[in-house]
This record gives C-alpha cells, sequence and structure tokens, in this order.
C-alpha cells in the first residue's frame, strides 16, 4: 500500500443474535461516522444477493434523461418517503401512498419504450 493510502476497516454488524445494547451504539456510531456498514450472518442468499445487484446495476444505468422523467418536475405521480419503515417493526407502519403503484407507474416510464 503506497504511503497516500490508508488502511481502514469498515464496521462489521452481526446480526445473528439479537442486536444489544452495546451493538445498536457500534451500528449508530458506524451510521454517523460511515454512513454505512458491512451486515454478516442476514440469511439473504448469495442467489438473492446477485439478483438484486444485477437489478441495481440495470437500474443504475439507465439514461440520465430517462431517470429525470421522474424527477421532481415529472407529472407522473410518484412518491418517495422520508423513511422506509423495515416490516419487521410493526409500530414503524404507517398508512400512506400506494407504493406498488407507485412502483409501477415509475417502471412503466423507465422500462416501456414510450409509444408512437
Amino acid at each position: 500500500m503506497s504511503e497516500s493510502q490508508t488502511s481502514v476497516e469498515l464496521p462489521v454488524i452481526d446480526i445473528s443474535q439479537p442486536l444489544s445494547p452495546s451493538s445498536l451504539s457500534s451500528l449508530s456510531l458506524a451510521c454517523k461516522e460511515w454512513g454505512f456498514f458491512h451486515i454478516t450472518n442476514h440469511g439473504v442468499s448469495k442467489e438473492l444477493y446477485m439478483k438484486l445487484y444485477t437489478l441495481s446495476n440495470h437500474l443504475f444505468s439507465i439514461p440520465l434523461e430517462s431517470k429525470m422523467r421522474l424527477g421532481p418536475f415529472s407529472s407522473i405521480r410518484t412518491y418517495t418517503p422520508h423513511f422506509i419503515a423495515s416490516p419487521l417493526f410493526e409500530s414503524l407502519r404507517v398508512p400512506g401512498p400506494d407504493f406498488f403503484a407507485s412502483a409501477q407507474s415509475s417502471a412503466e416510464v423507465l422500462f416501456d419504450p414510450p409509444s408512437s
């Protein structure tokens, strides 16, 4: 490693056991200092991970002009929540817009070719 590079260790959060107060503190610190972290023992299969990775690459490779059709000045009704509540925490669920309809209309704009 050259002198201009520094070695850093990404915070690792093991979720194989219920989160303890100390692991929650570590998670909070990782979010504040790093903005991201590495989760281990999460149970997500390699197959699902690869599928999500492929879909993410596809989404991020969409041309900017296509993505901008869904931007803040778009006439298409889409919704971006201020936060995403986890289905694991029922108390965080709040009534709101139809996420499926929003995602479906967004997908139509992004992935369906325009009609002539």
